[in-house]
């Protein structure tokens, strides 16, 4: 008989503009093409429509978008004709020939299931329709009679349980059920992988959607099993003979007077006879052993057993399949198909309810329906409120869940949790307190062990988890082959029945989990150890949201740690504020861990550009710790450092000079030389003496912290590359920028590594090795650079951050000397509104803004810029100091500008000369004079006469000259001289080309790593 079509067209309906013109070029090939352009999503239109368009057709051709394995319709069609398509043929040839997949989509990663569409795929990517309407009918030649030849198509015969249509509701699953399928296959065709089994059981918590994924599963696959669907409750309680006795009778079985075995010996012959059918067993207890299993799987061999279990104990039998939660997509469109969420408000909400429901099918379905007539945000409101558990509401309202589940969302769970023992409910007890994620298994152990007073609590961890696994509250996740690694995962709806049926935890249980939290929070001060301390952190906060005690308040200290040192300003400082109000609470305004959570949240305000905020804080704390602790403590020492970055952030360099020096000699006397706070001192001592000009004295103090820092904390350690960092500025500012560049590569590099693309101090390096660049003559690759660490700090630290403003300023310079001159000028003015604003108009930093916004305008020729640019290098000069490179880069453009030429002054120096008076002078060591391999060396010396900000060649030769009048041997010896130019000639040639950059103007950078140390207890 011929078929009525010669093509099924299966598509979504969002898809109907694509396809259309597609079905009119097969029918302009005189081709008969079936298709509905109505959306349907129940089970009875779905199979009418299969029965009435595929089975009349030859060949299915689906146009197989992203969106079409979302729509159940689509994947109930493309089911049902690879059903029909093999068992035609052994083999599988031709489900190849009777199914073709038009792939409009960039890749294959939405195909389902993927390796069967492989070969029966056509890309329709920017393919003309005339094309793809030839390539379809190429593959009809020769292809005769229909699906519903092949297999009857309808829907299933079903014996026992609800037989409802399914669920309109149901959503994704799609991969769960081929996979499902690809074990119970009596077909000796292996569609995707592995071999036929006739078992498997979904395993899965209670209330996850295995139930319904059985169902589905038969309702969609029922023409592989022409003998029916059998469906038993193996329930608690529930009678295996009187469900058998009901299949018999359906099956015309003469049960008068038969006795149970003799029902199941007669039941069993029947179906022997029959053709391959599908037997459900649901909810076999999670208790049930191998005798039990038995007793419940198919009579004989041509049935194929679907057992869905709580249980985890019968992991030999058949094959084991774990049902997870649904795909955030899959929970969003369940929760919105009754009601969709139109307000962003409404939106937020829907978000939130999946959040506080943990993806749970059921629950997020029972809440569907609640939505559906209390709205999104009244639902969300209750369900955050544990005294009115808005899930018991839900099952109330929901009268038409599928498959008859119209009860309360905990009702599943509850038998469950009373049948653990005693270590089970500790172990419940113990996640209640917990966030819905997965608790790592060494977490547990250390907890156990607390509570027990046992060294090692892994054993006891191990006995309550495996209480809660068997009844399919918890799951393992195994790590990377790595005990340690392993997490335990406790749904989110078990949790919160346990809490409400079970009462709260006992306070010990609360105390042993902080304890141990904390403990391992400490390490949050280096940077390194976050990767590790991730998992804990959810679980952290969830103990956090109140603070009732001191330990709690502690703890949400070291969540504060946790997110400065990853450069999460913002939320640092709501941790610390949170820590300082509640310790005032606890423990008084002088406690020392009151002072500690002040001086923290003084940080995290430093940190956002709030200066005045900062310093504001830190001198009561400074004030406070001197009389409470004393004036050597390490934590007044602590303040007097902090309070000292915050005067040099305000650009009071002086005043943080002497605190600084108070504070090095202290913790030297007090901690030792090598104390990492010691280091940190002479870090910050480095910063400021760089920042004053003393660029000599800084690099002497820099080259001793980073000798020290790599033997004590390793070449790797975050302190030890702002060292570097550090370093590299000095070696810039003397005029090295080759070296510079060299270590802020490296630093750049390794920042990525250890701290990460985005961290505060990855950004500052980028932004130090954009000045090098630009220096060099490489403004391409710095405009990129700078310009990628300006689009980070807006995203990271906020568009109004005093660092976000400088990211703009040094862009601006960059498009200044690109010529860019528009683009520079709007960045400069900018920047400068924004640098006034945050740090006030009489920073230098503001200055500089100024001063450049005035060098763009004298570049463009407006003559009147140039007194503006004149005014803001003198106020700089006044600010800083009168050769700081900010002013040197400033300063040539004045003849830009249109200053009047003058005649070149001579830049030719004697090298030798000049470091031999430098030595004699006492200003340079007698050292230098063997090798002459640090040119650097010289340049420092020379800091310290105080060079001018123009015409520095000038001076070099006065200088020389005032140098040599003062001494008795003012001339180097010949042969001293002769033997230097033929020995170290190379090393006298950077020396050289040193110094003529060091007559150069220059460029200011932005001092990296001064660390401003929290106490120990963070």
């Amino acid at each position: 008989m011929d078929a009525k079509y010669d093509i099924y067209l299966s598509f979504a309906y969002a898809d109907r503009a694509a396809v259309l013109p597609v079905i009119e070029a097969l029918k302009s090939r005189n081709l008969r093409v079936f298709h509905d352009e109505t959306e349907i999503t129940d089970g009875d239109s779905i199979v009418r429509r299969i029965v009435e368009g595929l089975g009349c057709a030859r060949m299915l051709v689906a146009w197989y978008s992203a969106i079409y394995p979302t729509r159940r319709a689509c994947q109930w069609e493309l089911t049902a004709a690879i059903i029909a398509a093999r068992q035609e043929s052994p083999n599988g040839q031709m489900v190849e020939r009777r199914i073709l997949a038009l792939n409009p989509e960039p890749g294959t990663g939405h195909l389902q299931p993927a390796e069967m569409l492989a070969k029966r795929l056509v890309n329709a990517r920017g393919v003309r329709t005339g094309e793809l309407a030839r390539r379809v009918a190429d593959r009809l030649s020769g292809l005769a009679g229909s699906f519903g030849e092949i297999r009857t198509l309808g829907g299933p015969h079903w014996h026992g349980g609800n037989p409802h249509a399914g669920s309109s509701r149901f959503v994704g699953r799609f991969p769960d059920m081929w996979r499902i399928d690809e074990r119970l296959s009596k077909n000796q065709i292996t569609l995707i992988t592995g071999e036929s089994v006739g078992l498997v059981q979904v395993q899965g918590m209670g209330g996850i959607g295995k139930t319904l994924l059985a169902e589905e599963y038969a309702r969609r696959f029922c023409a592989a099993y022409p003998g029916g669907i059998f469906w038993l409750n193996a329930a608690r309680g529930q009678d295996l003979g009187a469900q058998r006795q009901g299949f018999a009778g359906n099956l015309g079985i003469a049960t008068a007077g038969l006795g149970p075995h003799e029902l199941e010996g007669a039941l069993k012959v029947k179906l022997a006879e029959m053709d391959s059918y599908l037997w459900i067993v649901d909810d076999l207890p999670p208790d049930a052993g191998p005798a039990d299993l038995n007793a419940w799987r198919a009579p004989t061999d041509n049935g194929a057993t679907l057992v869905t279990t709580r249980g985890t104990g019968l992991g030999g039998a058949g094959f084991v399949y774990r049902l997870g939660l649904l795909s955030d997509t899959e929970a969003h469109d369940l929760l919105t198909k009754r009601r969709l969420p139109v307000t962003n408000a409404e939106k937020a909400a829907a978000r939130e309810i999946l959040a506080l429901l943990g993806n749970h099918a059921l629950a997020v379905d029972v809440a569907g329906a609640a939505v559906e007539m209390l709205g999104y945000e009244n639902f969300r409101d209750r369900l955050r409120d544990p005294t009115k558990d808005a899930t018991e509401l839900a099952a109330e309202l929901a009268y038409d869940l599928p498959t008859g589940h119209a009860r309360q969302v905990a009702a599943t769970l509850l038998g469950s949790i009373e049948r653990l023992d005693l270590a089970g409910l500790h172990f419940l007890h113990f996640a209640t307190l917990l966030a819905p994620v997965p608790i790592p298994r060494s977490l547990v152990a250390d907890v156990f062990a607390r509570l027990s007073g046992d060294d090692d609590g892994l054993a006891e961890a191990t006995r309550a988890v495996n209480s809660a696994m068997r009844e399919a509250l918890a799951e393992l996740i195994p790590g990377n082959g790595d005990n340690a690694g392993d997490a335990v995962s406790v749904h989110v709806l078990a949790s919160r029945t346990f809490r409400f049926h079970m009462g709260a935890p006992p306070p010990a249980m609360r105390g042993a989990v902080v304890a141990a939290l904390t403990e391992a929070m400490e390490k949050a001060e280096d940077i390194r150890n976050h990767a590790a301390l991730l998992p804990l952190v959810p679980h952290a906060r969830a103990l956090t949201g109140d603070l009732p005690d001191a330990p709690a308040a502690m703890l949400l200290s070291w969540l504060g740690r946790f997110n400065f040192e990853r450069g999460a300003y913002a939320n640092a400082e709501a941790d610390y504020r949170r820590t300082f109000e509640a310790s005032k609470r606890l423990l008084g305004d002088e406690h020392p861990d009151t002072l500690t959570s002040m001086n923290n949240l003084a940080e995290t305000l430093r940190a956002q550009g709030d200066h005045g905020g900062a310093w504001a804080l830190e001198k009561p704390v400074l004030a406070l710790r001197r009389r409470v602790l004393g004036d050597e403590h390490p934590d007044t020492l602590t303040s007097m450092n902090n309070l000292a970055a915050t005067l040099g952030a305000q650009g009071d360099h002086g005043g943080a000079r002497a605190l600084e020096e108070q504070v090095l000699t202290l913790r030297r006397r007090v901690l030792g030389d090598e104390h990492p706070d010691t280091l940190t001192s002479m870090n910050n001592l480095a910063a400021t003496l760089g920042a004053q000009g003393d660029h000599g004295g800084a690099r002497a103090l820099l080259e001793q912290v980073l000798a020290l820092r790599r033997r004590v904390l390793g070449d790797e350690h975050p302190d030890t590359l702002g060292s570097i960092g550090n370093l590299a500025g000095t070696l810039w500012a003397q005029g090295d920028h080759g070296g510079a560049r060299a270590l802020e590569e490296q630093v750049l590099a390794l920042s990525h590594r250890v701290l990460g693309d985005e961290h505060p101090d990855t950004l500052s390096a980028m932004n130090d090795l954009s000045v090098s660049l630009m220096m060099q003559g490489d403004l391409t690759a710095a405009r990129e650079l700078a310009g990628t660490a300006l689009d980070v700090r807006r995203r990271k630290l906020g568009p109004d951050h005093p660092d976000t403003f400088a990211s703009q300023y040094h862009l601006a310079r960059i498009l200044l000397e690109l010529n860019e001159l528009e683009l520079a000028q709007k960045n400069g003015e900018a920047a400068q509104a924004g640098l006034e604003e945050r740090l006030g108009a009489n920073h230098w930093r503001s200055w500089a803004a100024k001063g450049l916004v005035a060098a763009c305008r004298a570049v463009a020729g407006n003559t009147d810029a140039v007194a503006s640019l004149q005014a803001s290098i003198d106020e700089l000069g006044r600010l800083l100091y009168p050769d700081h490179p900010e002013i040197r880069w400033l300063a040539k453009w004045l003849h830009e500008g249109g200053e009047p030429a003058e005649e070149p002054e001579s830049h030719v120096i004697d090298p030798l000369h000049l470091a031999f008076l430098l030595v004699l002078d006492g200003r340079l060591p007698a050292a230098e004079l063997a090798t002459l391999a640090k040119p650097g060396a010289v340049t420092a010396a020379l800091d310290t006469l105080k060079p001018p900000v123009r015409h520095r060649g000038t001076w070099l030769n006065n200088i020389m000259e005032q140098l040599a009048a003062g001494l008795p041997q003012a001339q180097p010896d010949p042969l001293w001289r002769g033997w230097m130019e033929s020995v170290n000639g190379a090393a006298l040639e950077r020396l050289r080309e040193s110094l003529e950059a060091y007559a150069s103007s220059g460029v200011s950078r932005r001092s990296r790593g001064r660390r401003t140390m929290r106490s120990d207890r963070a």
